[in-house]
C-alpha cells in the first residue's frame, strides 16, 4: 500500500457515504421517507454482496493488478451513480401499487438493481483494498471511516448548494477522482479517463437539478401543490426540499386572497399564507375576509404565545389579530424561515419583523426544554398532513412534540389559565387524551376530564379546505361559558362561525356532555387504562422520549397478510390514517435483507463446503463480523435518536452525530495498529472496555444533556462530539483487529468478513428501527451491547481453533 491508495480510498468512501445520504433525501422527495429508507437499505445490500463476489472471484482477488482493479471499479462507481440516477427518474416504480399493478413486479427489481450498482462497485473496490492490504488494515479502515465521516458532514454543505441531483453528481465526481488517484502511476489510461469524467461531472453538478429533475410519485399529492405550476423558488437542506408556489385567490377553497404555498418534499406537507404586501398592520386593520377562530385566546388580554412549527406564519398572524403581546415562532426548517423573513419578506408584509414576534430556528420541543418562560397559549397546528400519515411517511420519524415527557413540559410552561392547542389526524387524538390522563395521574392532579376539548372544524385560512381535528387542553378547568364560546366560534350546532363549510364542524369531546361509547369518554372514565389500550386495534398508550413514534398507530401484534396487501395496494384505495404502511415496509425490508444475505452467504459457503471446504472456525469468525455489523449500526441509530432533542436542529444532528462517530472510530482503527501484545488478548480487552464505555455513556448522557441544555448551539455540538468520541474510538478497533487476525489465518477469509459485516449492518439498521418502535432505544443500546458481548464470545471460540485453510 502506498499514499495513493489511502487518498483514493478516502475519496471513494467519502463519495459512497455522500451518495447514500443524498439518495435517502432524494427518495424521500420522489417517494416517501419510509420507501426511501427501504430502497436505500436494499441497495446497500450491494455492499455486502461485493465481499462475497470478491471471495469467489479468485482472479480479481489475487491476480489482477491492484491499481487497475481499484481504478476500474472507482470509474464504474461514478458511471453507475449517474446512470442509475437517470434510470431512477424514468422507471415508473410506484410502491403503493405493488400488488395492484403487475408491472411493478418488474419495475421494483430494476429499481433496486439500478440503485445497488454503485454501492456494489465501491464495496468491491474497498474489499479488494482490504484483502490486498490486510497487514495495514487498521490504517485502511481508519481512512475508510474518516472518508465516510467527512461525507456525512459534507452533505450539510453540498446539498444546500447544489440540491439533491447535484449532490448525487458530486458523489460520482469524487468516484472519478478516486480512479484518477488510484491509477496515477500504473493505470495511466484509467487515471486520465477518471480526470476527464471527473471534471465533466463537476461541471454537470451545478445544473444537475435541471438536467436530472426528480420524478415525484403520483401517490404524493397535496392540495397546496399545483399540478400545472412550476415553483418560483426551490431550496434543499439535509432533511427537506422546499418549493414555493404562487397561488391565485380562491375563496371557495379557503384562499380569500392570492398568496403563496410552501411545499415540503414534493407534497409530503405544505403550509400557506396570503399575500401581505400591503403590510401586516394594514392588512389586519382593513381586511374584511380574515376571521380566524381564535380558540386559544378566549378570555385572554395581550397573551404571550408560543407557536411550534410556525411555517408560513398563519398562527403568528392569528395571534397578532387577537392582540398578543409576545409571539415566539419556532420553526425547525431554516429554509422556510429564510423565505418568510428575508428572501420574500415583502410578500409577507414584514410579519416576522413585528416588534411582538420573535422567530427561532429550532425543533419546538428542544426549544421548550431550554425555555424558562411561561406562555398563555402553546400552539401546534397542522404540522403534518393526513396524506403523510396515511402513507406511513412519518411512522418511522420521531415525534418528540407529542410524548408523555413533552406533555409534562407543556404543563410546566403554561400560565395558570394557559391553553395548549394541537391539531392531528382524528385517529391520533385519543392518544393525546391518554397521554394527558397518564400525566395527571402521575402528578396526582386527579382527572383531566374538565380540562380537555376536542373538535373537528377548519381553523385557519390559507390552507387546504379541510377540517382540522383538534385537541385543546386548558391548565385550569374549562368553564361552561368558554365551552359555549368555542362552539360558537367553530360554527357548531347551526351557530355562525368557522372557516368554510366543506365539512360540518363537530365537537368530538366536551366536559359539558357525555357520549356513551366515545373513546374519549372511555379514556377519561375507565378504571384501568391498560385494559382500554389492549382492547383497541390502534396504539393508544402514550409515546415516550425513549419510544417517540407517536405516528405509529398499529400495534405489531395486529400485523398480518391483510396489512401487507393494504400497504402495497394503497395507490388504488382511499387513504386512511390507521394502516400500518411503514410497519409492513420494515417487515418487507427485514425479510428482503435476510433472504439476500442467505442467498449470498449461506449458499456460497455451502457450495464451498461440498467442494472440500475444510476450514475450521470460519463460522465463529463470520459470526464475529456479523455481530460487529449489528452492534455498530444499532449504536449509530440509537445515538441519532438520543442526540436529536439535545441538538435540536436536524441540519446539525445528522452531521454532528454521524461524523463524530465515524471519525472517532477512524482514530480508534488507526490506534489499534499500535497496540502490542497477543492479538486475541488485546482484542478481548478492547471489547470488554467497549462494553464498559457503552454502559457508562448510556448512563451519563441524560444527566449531561439536562445540565447543558441551556447552552448555545456551538457548545452543545462540542459536548456531543466529546461524548461520542471516547466510545467511537473503541468502536473503531474491533473490526480492523479482527480482520488482522483473519488475514493471518487465511487472506481469503477477508472478503467474506467484509461481506458478512455489510449484510448484517443492513439487517441491524432495520432491526434497530423495529426494536426502537417496540421496546425503545434504551433497549436498542442494551441489545447492541449484547451483540458486542456475542462478538467477544465468538472471537474467543476462534482462539481455540487452529489450522484455518484457504477458502
Amino acid at each position: 500500500m502506498n499514499r495513493r491508495h489511502y487518498v483514493g480510498l478516502f475519496l471513494l468512501s467519502l463519495a459512497t457515504l455522500l451518495l447514500e445520504l443524498a439518495l435517502t433525501r432524494v427518495l424521500s422527495v420522489a417517494l416517501w421517507y419510509h420507501f426511501g429508507f427501504l430502497v436505500i437499505s436494499t441497495a446497500l445490500l450491494g455492499f455486502g454482496t461485493s465481499g462475497v463476489v470478491l471471495a469467489l472471484w479468485t482472479d480479481l482477488r489475487e491476480r489482477v493488478s491492484l491499481d487497475h482493479g481499484v481504478a476500474g471499479l472507482s470509474l464504474a462507481f461514478g458511471v453507475a451513480t449517474i446512470v442509475s440516477f437517470w434510470l431512477m427518474q424514468h422507471i415508473p416504480f410506484e410502491p403503493f401499487n405493488l400488488l395492484a399493478d403487475s408491472r411493478q413486479l418488474l419495475f421494483m427489481p430494476l429499481y433496486y438493481l439500478a440503485l445497488a450498482a454503485p454501492f456494489f462497485c465501491s464495496g468491491l473496490a474497498i474489499a479488494l483494498l482490504f484483502t490486498r492490504g490486510a497487514q495495514e488494515v487498521n490504517r485502511l479502515y481508519a481512512v475508510d471511516l474518516l472518508g465516510a465521516g467527512i461525507g456525512c458532514a459534507a452533505i450539510a454543505v453540498v446539498m444546500p448548494a447544489l440540491g439533491g441531483s447535484g449532490c448525487v453528481i458530486v458523489a460520482a465526481t469524487l468516484g472519478f477522482f478516486a480512479a484518477t488517484v488510484f491509477g496515477l502511476t500504473r493505470a495511466g489510461r484509467l487515471s486520465v479517463t477518471g480526470a476527464l469524467l471527473g471534471f465533466s461531472a463537476l461541471a454537470l453538478a451545478s445544473v444537475a437539478d435541471r438536467a436530472f429533475p426528480i420524478t415525484v410519485t403520483s401517490n404524493k399529492q397535496h392540495p397546496l401543490r399545483p399540478a400545472t405550476h412550476q415553483p418560483i423558488y426551490t431550496a434543499w437542506n439535509t432533511f427537506s426540499r422546499i418549493d414555493v408556489y404562487e397561488l391565485p385567490a380562491a375563496p371557495e377553497e379557503g384562499w380569500p386572497d392570492s398568496g403563496f404555498a410552501i411545499v415540503i418534499d414534493g407534497g409530503a406537507a405544505a403550509t400557506g399564507m396570503g399575500n401581505l404586501r400591503v403590510g401586516v398592520r394594514n392588512y389586519l386593520a382593513h381586511s374584511t375576509g380574515y376571521h380566524p377562530s381564535g380558540l386559544p385566546y378566549l378570555g385572554k388580554v395581550h397573551p404571550k404565545v408560543l407557536v411550534m412549527g410556525s411555517g408560513a406564519g398563519r398562527e403568528v398572524l392569528e395571534a397578532l389579530y387577537f392582540g398578543a403581546s409576545s409571539v415566539t415562532a419556532v420553526e425547525i426548517n431554516p429554509i422556510i424561515n429564510e423565505i418568510v423573513s428575508r428572501r420574500m419578506r415583502d410578500s409577507w408584509g414584514g410579519l416576522f419583523e413585528q416588534p411582538e414576534v420573535h422567530l427561532v430556528t429550532d425543533e419546538g420541543r428542544s426549544f421548550l426544554r431550554r425555555s424558562k418562560e411561561k406562555y398563555d397559549a402553546i400552539i401546534s397546528i397542522q404540522t403534518i398532513t393526513n396524506a403523510a400519515i396515511a402513507s406511513g411517511a412519518l411512522t418511522l420519524a420521531e415525534g418528540y412534540m407529542f410524548t408523555r415527557e413533552a406533555f409534562e413540559e407543556y404543563l410546566d410552561h403554561l400560565t395558570e389559565d394557559g391553553v395548549l392547542l394541537i391539531t392531528r389526524p382524528t385517529s391520533q387524538l385519543a392518544r393525546l387524551f391518554a397521554t394527558a390522563r397518564e400525566v395527571f395521574e402521575q402528578r396526582g392532579l386527579g382527572s383531566p376530564a374538565k380540562h380537555l376539548f376536542a373538535f373537528r372544524a377548519p381553523l385557519l385560512q390559507w390552507g387546504p379546505r379541510l377540517a382540522h381535528t383538534g385537541f385543546l387542553f386548558k391548565k385550569s378547568p374549562l368553564t361552561q361559558g368558554e365551552l359555549r364560546m368555542m362552539a360558537e366560534r367553530l360554527g357548531v350546532a347551526g351557530t355562525k362561525g368557522g372557516i368554510g363549510e366543506s365539512v360540518p364542524p363537530e365537537i368530538l369531546y366536551s366536559p359539558l356532555e357525555s357520549r356513551t361509547g366515545s373513546i374519549f369518554d372511555l379514556l377519561m372514565t375507565a378504571p384501568d387504562l391498560r385494559a382500554v389500550y389492549a382492547a383497541q386495534a390502534i396504539e393508544l398508550s402514550p409515546a415516550t422520549d425513549d419510544r417517540p413514534f407517536f405516528n405509529q398507530q398499529t400495534r405489531w401484534s395486529r400485523l398480518g397478510l391483510r396489512s401487507f396487501a393494504y400497504a402495497f395496494m394503497l395507490g388504488q384505495k382511499k387513504l386512511g390514517t390507521d394502516q400500518p404502511v411503514a410497519e409492513m415496509t420494515l417487515v418487507m425490508m427485514l425479510g428482503q435483507s435476510i433472504v439476500v444475505a442467505a442467498v449470498f452467504i449461506a449458499l456460497p459457503l455451502a457450495r464451498s463446503s461440498r467442494g472440500g471446504f475444510q476450514t475450521q472456525g470460519y463460522l465463529a469468525f463470520l459470526a464475529y463480523f456479523a455481530c460487529l455489523g449489528l452492534g455498530f449500526i444499532m449504536i449509530e441509530i440509537a445515538f441519532l435518536q438520543r442526540f436529536t432533542l439535545f441538538l435540536g436542529q436536524p441540519v446539525y444532528t445528522l452531521a454532528v452525530v454521524l461524523a463524530s462517530l465515524l471519525v472517532s472510530s477512524g482514530v480508534g482503527s488507526y490506534t489499534s495498529g499500535r497496540l502490542r501484545g497477543s492479538p486475541h488478548r488485546v482484542l478481548s480487552t478492547m471489547l470488554l472496555a467497549l462494553l464498559a464505555a457503552l454502559a457508562l455513556t448510556a448512563l451519563v448522557t441524560p444527566s449531561i444533556f439536562s445540565a447543558a441544555l441551556g447552552l448555545a448551539l456551538l457548545w452543545r455540538i462540542a459536548i456531543s462530539a466529546a461524548l461520542i468520541a471516547p466510545l467511537g474510538i473503541l468502536l473503531g478497533m474491533p473490526f480492523p483487529m479482527g480482520l488482522s487476525i483473519v488475514a493471518n489465518r487465511s487472506s481469503a477469509l477477508v472478503p467474506w468478513a467484509w461481506g458478512v459485516n455489510g449484510f448484517f449492518t443492513v439487517i441491524g439498521s432495520v432491526g434497530a428501527m423495529m426494536l426502537g418502535m417496540i421496546l425503545g432505544f434504551k433497549a436498542v443500546l442494551a441489545i447492541a451491547g449484547g451483540c458486542y458481548l456475542a462478538a467477544w464470545v465468538a472471537m474467543g471460540l476462534t482462539k481455540k481453533r487452529s489450522g484455518i485453510s484457504s477458502l
